[in-house]
């Protein structure tokens, strides 16, 4: 393991109320994609404490969080949990422009930043990508804020996504005090400060592409989601509930 493991952002830290901070045992993590009701509303209620407890959301009555882009096919939410309980989650989307002109899915990076998405897809480069995966919606449960591994292991998770859909090239929306560890991951900065979708906050868009991302993961063990993790990880796709770490 590298020194990574000490720079990780503190991603939506609970700054409104003081709370007890905890750390969470691998050992006893599961995940699950949200594919039925009951995954999804842990997730959306995740998502919604973790975004009003630093005021990035206005109040709403359902105390609840999503969007548009968890109901497109090609978009994949996955759910940590400890024990019962609902700790972290991050959502995969999907962007594909095919060498025939064609296409499909969509990721709200390309709405906030158009031009500057429109660019990875350039044809006039040496290895022109087909396929941008962006990791969106990565929250932390305001009682494990200072919880590091959590955040290992949703990059983790999203890395199986991002090896089974071969993505060309990675990209993120993160806050400025987000940058610094996006960029010892690899990520360069494109452009920003712009308001991101559906929250408070301005991002500034970061991309790895594919080369970069493997020496990463190779160099960073948690983040290597070797043939037999691949094949562990498969099962969520099936709605199992899988252990983390494989």
């Amino acid at each position: 393991m590298t020194n990574l493991q000490l720079t990780t952002p503190l991603i939506a830290r609970n700054s409104q109320n003081a709370r007890v901070q905890h750390r969470s045992d691998p050992a006893q993590l599961t995940a699950r994609l949200a594919l039925d009701p009951k995954t999804k509303q842990d997730c959306y209620k995740l998502r919604y404490l973790c975004y009003f407890s630093e005021s990035y959301i206005d109040p709403r009555r359902s105390k609840t969080f999503s969007d548009e882009y968890d109901e497109q096919a090609d978009a994949q939410t996955v759910v940590i949990y400890k024990g019962s309980r609902a700790v972290a989650s991050t959502r995969i989307c999907t962007l594909t422009h095919g060498i025939d002109g064609a296409t499909s899915g969509s990721i709200p990076a390309q709405h906030v930043f158009p031009e500057e998405t429109a660019n990875l897809f350039r044809r006039d480069v040496a290895s022109p990508v087909e396929r941008v995966v962006e990791i969106n919606r990565l929250v932390r449960h305001p009682e494990f804020a200072e919880d590091k591994t959590l955040v290992f292991l949703l990059f983790r998770l999203a890395g199986y996504f991002i090896l089974k859909q071969d993505a060309g090239a990675v990209v993120s929306c993160v806050r400025r005090n987000h940058v610094p560890f996006y960029s010892r991951l690899r990520f360069n900065e494109i452009a920003g400060p712009r308001v991101y979708h559906g929250v408070k906050f301005a991002t500034h868009l970061l991309s790895c592409l594919r080369p970069q991302y493997d020496a990463v993961r190779r160099m960073v063990p948690v983040l290597d989601v070797t043939e037999a993790a691949q094949a562990h990880y498969d099962r969520l796709s099936h709605g199992d509930t899988v252990t983390v770490l494989s």
